[in-house]
């Protein structure tokens, strides 16, 4: 025990228990703050998920299923179940956009958007590139599929995020057939059907995309200029629903009973009684 005598004979005990004591609180600080960090990170992505906010990109195809056929004063009329399918993973925004700037401008363009104008507001050359990126992801993904290419027409879309629980971006896909039918209001509400309760601002969200499709058809009507090149054109007016040729599969199963949807009633609610709804089918002679 001399050695250690000796040893602790040489000790300023006058500093020895106060360096000790602040060494050992300053440890007891960072782990108390880093478990603070860590738990009030968790809250907040607990409280995301409770709200729906995420950073999800979906792909989605959309089918129209015959279900009926009934004899009207014009002639049959095909009765149809609405179906939407992801195509593809589940992707975060940075997973399609590597660059931060990019990425931030889809996120701020889907609080833009509404039921009224479900479609991302993209404008100039910097919007048509966040466009361009994601459907070249979707065309890259599809690339190698063994089913029949044909025409989908693409998106993007963040519905209203006031009604839609699940505050995401979704790119939408569809047969231009089947989006010219929802040009006409009176037929979405008397001929379709839908698979869940809830799906009716899905059927609300395509009947305004064919809106502005129309309105897109009207105004890219002309041939294209040799100055529509990306990087010459400002793309302050450019397509934001493109056609795609991709080989999905050209039918899908429903997973249920047809729903109807009372759209009297659904009107009548605060969110309904802002809907545009506009009558009329797809224009005579307009090519998509």
């Amino acid at each position: 025990m001399d050695w250690l005598q000796n040893l602790t004979a040489d000790w300023d005990w006058n500093t020895f228990w106060p360096e000790t004591l602040g060494k050992a609180t300053g440890v007891i600080i960072g782990i108390m703050a880093s478990w603070f960090l860590l738990i009030r990170r968790r809250l907040q992505s607990m409280n995301r998920l409770k709200s729906g906010d995420s950073d999800d990109v979906l792909f989605q195809a959309h089918y129209l299923v015959p279900v009926s056929t009934e004899t009207t004063e014009h002639g049959p009329a095909t009765r149809y179940q609405l179906l939407f399918r992801n195509v593809a993973e589940k992707k975060i925004v940075p997973q399609i956009y590597d660059n931060p700037a990019a990425a931030e401008l889809v996120k701020t363009l889907g609080d833009q958007t509404s039921l009224n104008q479900p479609i991302l507001p993209t404008q100039g050359t910097i919007g048509f590139e966040v466009l361009n990126d994601a459907a070249s992801w979707m065309s890259g993904v599809m690339a190698t599929s063994s089913n029949q290419r044909r025409v989908w027409l693409f998106c993007m879309t963040a519905e209203d995020r006031q009604v839609v629980r699940k505050r995401c971006v979704r790119c939408f896909l569809i047969r231009p057939e089947d989006l010219e039918r929802f040009h006409d209001w009176n037929w979405c509400c008397d001929q379709v059907s839908v698979e869940r309760p809830w799906h009716w601002f899905r059927v609300v969200a395509l009947h305004r995309v064919a809106r502005l499709y129309a309105d897109q058809c009207r105004m890219h009507s002309h041939p294209a200029k040799s100055t529509a090149m990306p990087l010459v054109d400002d793309q302050s007016a450019h397509r934001r629903i493109v056609p795609l040729s991709l080989g999905l599969i050209e039918t899908e199963h429903p997973i249920c009973e047809p729903f109807e949807l009372d759209w009297a009633a659904l009107r009548s609610t605060p969110a309904g009684r802002q809907l545009i709804l506009e009558e009329g089918p797809w224009p005579d002679g307009l090519s998509s």
